[in-house]
């Protein structure tokens, strides 16, 4: 078999198994639930011939859902607690549960992470928890196929009126008597969704056409993503709901009750995903002119638990996926032990369609058949119940988590095997390597055969055992330097870090450190390969400095050092970081800056930065490859991201106007990045000088001038040119490629110590419908497959395996590329290099910028 042939076939084959070994991966570790589309009717209970489920205690509702509302919003505060800007600014509410004690109450309202707004919708209305995996549906939302409380209601002849949020509209696209919807991932519009409902709500109000009314106001959710919780602009969103609020409780009347809730809270930066109790805790107010309140209420329920306790008040059937158990304190007393029952055999119906395949909630629905009229037994199992769902829902498929992980190390001792052989790929090893990867598909296709995975286990854990002999004999084999050794281990070192929770929230500064010990190996290795007069005495330091590494290695070391040093002034803090971290001015968006002198300065410094980063930029891409000519397009690009921070510099008032705009210029830088992607790489491909050495560093250069410093924004204008300035001054210093591989990996754009918080701080950026978001993610896991990694030298084609990694939940990936002397991989491998490394980042911009939500 031809040689060039047989390593361009090797290549595909390792990269087809390292994303099956990550699909494996996944398919065991991101939780998936089963939908059962069964519904709940009028004939599973009766108690009176007039009703269908139980009589009703309210004949309408309206139902104020304030997305991001969260709890101590609301809750009435002491004067000593007064100072904040979102602490107790619903006066109303204070009001009416002092002159209300039966017909007002207000309590915690604990949601089920993950905190997006759709999960938190779908639980809402049909009483099911969601699953991790259930998040990346917030940006494609469809139908709901469970049972859920919309629909009963609409079955039953009712209708339902709904105005906001169009998510609404996605889930429930049919069942809706009117509605009044608009887009809501635009977080910097404040006020268009809310301003929307006010001018329809009391027209609709005065309508009795309808039977519940919902609100969905996105003010306060935006407010907390572009300025935070403590901002004057939150104290104005929160006086307009309470206004709402005021004028909405004159106009009820006793067969009416008024629902105000959150769908989930904020973190003090604005974010919400459900790792802290400020995500998960938002409010619950509900208010009535006759009694609501039969008893002593919680002072917290869970938010599935509104799904079974509205349904019982409105006399609709409870939705026959809910798992949420009913709050008892709204019921009067000859309805509650037919309301608790109605509601246990609901969940216990539940339970047993789904007892196949969660057999071990059999034993518990044995107890309830041996007791069923027991209101106390009927109480324990729908809690057991209950609990067990949550267990079931959060525990993961060994199995194929075992099997991910068995083939990725069978993949990758296969490429250090490539690596170090000297004898070419043979034919029976390619033979193998397809077979495994067949059953590999086999199983993720087939995915509950047990059989396809006794199988995998038996063949990884032999090729394991025999990759791992060879590739350590030839390890042994091998003589290495001790600069080499030291940034291996540096590399392993990075890669270790992340199986520990505190270093991955302390990432920047072990990331920082691991920086600073890389590029000082890499300069002294450097130094050491010069050549020297042994005539020249190294007795004093000076001496050494001078002869041996040069005054102007060391100044330009110290410079770097400085820099990396430097990152922490521009470094965006964790939540979980508390105070060991303090963040500073430059972190904060423009956006959430007053307008004033300071906002202008920074603005000013930012846009001063960016264009001499882009200059810098673009000079070291002439230089290192003439025929580049992508690279005029970096400054159109950086007129257009000026244009968009423009529009951010401006007041609210004016920057409304310019939205569009802001927009457009936005666009344009990313078909300019996309543009110049392509153009690049088939020069690259074309005259084939860029060498891994230099493509490398200009990829990583390309990529912190185009779309990410869009998003990021200007506070962080200053970090681009240190890393710029650094890069530059590793090309002067560094001529290693594998150290410099090292460098560059370790000072990586999701990973350096400038930009260690990338993906939390693109999280609360905004680049709604710009791209779709399906075809994005896509993109985006292709992209970690082909970030190739590649070492050069006049003789031959080195492997250089690299690690890289993803936070905010997205897996890691490793890449790989194998020598080649053939002339076709020499073209071919820095021009992948090159765009696979600034589309990669493009990508990753774009995913991460995406969850806001």
């Amino acid at each position: 078999m031809n040689s060039s042939f047989a390593h361009f076939v090797n290549i595909v084959l390792l990269s087809l198994c390292f994303i099956i070994a990550l699909l494996l991966f996944q398919h065991g570790f991101l939780l998936k639930r089963h939908e059962v589309q069964t519904r709940s009717s009028c004939s599973d209970v009766t108690v009176t011939r007039s009703a269908c489920w139980l009589p009703a205690r309210y004949q309408r509702a309206i139902i104020l859902l304030v997305d991001a509302l969260r709890y101590d919003f609301v809750a009435p505060q002491s004067s000593s607690s007064s100072q904040t800007l979102f602490g107790g600014r619903l006066p109303s509410v204070t009001r009416l549960l002092r002159e209300n004690n039966e017909s007002a109450v207000l309590m915690h309202f604990i949601a089920d992470p993950p905190t997006t707004t759709m999960q938190r919708l779908k639980a809402l209305t049909t009483g099911s928890l969601p699953t991790f995996i259930d998040v990346g549906s917030n940006f494609a939302s469809t139908a709901i196929v469970e049972d859920n409380w919309v629909e009963q209601i609409v079955s039953s002849g009712r209708n339902i009126t709904f105005l906001g949020d169009d998510t609404w509209i996605s889930l429930f696209p049919s069942q809706f008597h009117r509605h009044f919807d608009m887009p809501s991932f635009d977080v910097n519009d404040l006020n268009s969704v809310d301003d929307m409902i006010i001018g329809h709500i009391f027209e609709e109000l005065s309508r009795s056409d309808w039977n519940v009314l919902i609100a969905h106001f996105l003010g306060v959710d935006h407010c907390g993503h572009k300025y935070g919780p403590n901002h004057e602009e939150m104290a104005r969103r929160l006086a307009f709901i309470d206004d709402l609020i005021s004028n909405v409780t004159e106009i009820l009347d006793e067969q009416t009750v008024l629902i105000v809730m959150g769908d989930h809270g904020m973190t003090e930066t604005g974010d919400h995903g459900g790792d802290t109790g400020l995500e998960t805790d938002a409010a619950l107010f509900i208010y009535s002119r006759k009694r609501l309140l039969f008893s002593a209420p919680p002072k917290s329920i869970s938010q599935i638990d509104l799904v079974p306790t509205l349904s019982v008040l409105l006399d609709s059937p409870i939705p026959f996926s809910n798992v949420g158990v009913l709050v008892d304190c709204f019921i009067a007393p000859e309805l509650l032990e037919w309301a608790k029952s109605s509601n246990a055999w609901q969940m216990v119906r539940y339970a047993q369609s789904v007892v196949v395949e969660m057999p071990h909630i059999e034993p518990l629905l044995r107890v309830f058949d041996s007791n069923p009229d027991n209101v106390t037994n009927q109480q324990e199992t729908m809690r057991q119940i209950q609990a067990i769902f949550r267990a079931s829902w959060t525990n993961f498929n060994v199995a194929f988590m075992r099997v991910g992980i068995l083939s990725f190390l069978d993949t990758l001792l296969t490429t250090l095997n490539a690596f170090f052989s000297k004898s070419g790929v043979s034919l029976g090893s390619l033979v193998f390597r397809s077979g495994v990867l067949f059953v590999q598909c086999s199983a993720y296709l087939v995915a509950d055969d047990e059989r396809y995975i006794a199988v995998l286990d038996a063949l990884l854990s032999v090729s394991l055992i025999w990759r791992a002999v060879t590739s350590l004999s030839a390890m042994l084999a091998l003589n290495f330097s001790v600069f080499r050794i030291l940034t291996v281990l540096m590399l392993v070192a990075h890669a270790l870090s992340y199986f520990s929770n505190s270093y991955i929230v302390f990432e920047s500064i072990s990331v920082r450190f691991l920086a600073q010990s890389a590029f000082v190996v890499a300069v002294l290795h450097s130094a050491c390969a010069r050549e020297w007069s042994p005539r020249k005495s190294l007795s004093s330091l000076v001496t050494l400095i001078e002869h041996r590494i040069g005054v102007r290695r060391v100044l330009l070391m110290f410079v770097v050092l400085t820099l990396l040093r430097g990152g922490v002034i521009w470094e965006r803090c964790r939540e979980e970081q508390q105070n060991a971290c303090i963040a500073t001015q430059f972190s904060v968006p423009l956006t959430r800056l007053p307008f004033g002198a300071g906002k202008v300065i920074r603005f000013v410094f930012g846009v001063s930065m960016l264009c001499i980063s882009s200059l810098m930029t673009y000079r070291m891409q002439r230089e290192r490859s003439p025929e580049m000519v992508a690279s005029s397009l970096i400054f159109p690009a950086t007129v257009a991201t000026v244009a968009v921070w423009t529009a951010q510099w401006l007041p609210d008032k004016s920057a409304t106007q310019f939205a569009s705009f802001s927009l457009i210029a936005a666009q344009i830088v990313y078909v300019l990045t996309s543009v110049r992607i392509v153009m690049t790489s088939v020069r690259a491909f074309q005259c084939a000088s860029l060498n891994a050495f230099v493509g490398c560093a200009l990829a990583f250069m390309d990529t912190l001038s185009s779309a990410p410093v869009l998003l990021l924004g200007d506070a962080l204008a200053m970090s681009f040119f240190c890393i710029t300035l650094i890069i530059y001054i590793v090309l002067q210093l560094v001529h290693d490629e594998y150290q410099m591989m090292v460098v560059l990996l370790v000072h990586d754009d999701d990973g350096c110590a400038h930009f260690a918080v990338i993906a939390w701080f693109l999280r609360a950026v905004a680049s709604s419908h710009l791209f779709n978001d399906s075809l994005a993610s896509g993109i985006h896991w292709c992209s970690w497959k082909f970030r190739i990694s590649v070492g050069s030298r006049s003789t031959c084609w080195r492997t250089s395996v690299c690690v890289v990694y993803y936070h905010g939940g997205s897996p890691s990936a490793f890449s790989n590329i194998f020598r080649d002397r053939s002339a076709i991989a020499k073209r071919t491998c820095p021009s992948l290099l090159y765009a696979a490394h600034v589309f990669r980042a493009f990508c990753i911009m774009h995913v991460y910028g995406s969850r806001t939500s």
